[in-house]
């Protein structure tokens, strides 16, 4: 009999060392909650009014030292950012006879449960393709800090990267 209770007790404590671990669930208090909502609502906020050409709004989605890094260089500031995006709209008709969108998806949220925050997503551009029919322009991803700026959630970094077709972000600042 000992011999088998030995046992049962070598295969319960085996069965229990092979098991994968059930993660600890998260306490999140309703701050970081609404936190986090504010967040996801600035990533969608970015999409949304790029794609409308309201360029001043969006570059007031930016600290007031923060930065763009991208295709189109660095932007430090809402003010170069503006006109970063103004210099890289500038031959393009707006909308509605040039219209394209983002679709945002896979967002990670996290902040420190005070002022600072990071946030990681992807994007795929579409443009209106020459039969009018929408046409995938490419797709990469975003990767911010943020901070909480008079009250309000900010870009204090955003990095993005196209994946399809891939181009790394400049590194020097927009001419």
């Amino acid at each position: 009999m000992h011999q088998s209770v030995a046992r049962s007790l070598v295969m319960a404590a085996a069965l229990l060392l092979a098991a994968p671990s059930v993660a600890r669930a998260e306490t999140i208090s309703p701050q970081e909650l609404s936190d986090r909502e504010e967040i996801r609502t600035l990533l969608l906020e970015y999409g949304h009014l790029l794609d409308d050409r309201r360029l001043e709004e969006y570059s007031n989605l930016f600290a007031t030292n923060g930065e763009w890094i991208g295709g189109f260089g660095i932007g430090k500031g809402p003010a170069q950012i503006l006109a970063m995006m103004q210099k890289g709209f500038a031959d393009l008709p707006s909308p509605p006879e040039n219209r394209n969108y983002h679709i945002l998806t896979n967002m990670i949220v996290d902040t420190d449960g005070k002022d600072h925050g990071t946030a990681y997503s992807r994007w795929t551009f579409y443009v209106k393709g020459e039969d009018g029919k929408p046409k995938e322009f490419g797709a990469g991803r975003y990767e911010d800090e943020l901070i909480r700026e008079n009250g309000q959630w900010k870009f204090l970094r955003r990095v993005v990267t196209a994946e399809i077709p891939y181009g790394p972000p400049k590194m020097e600042p927009a001419q």
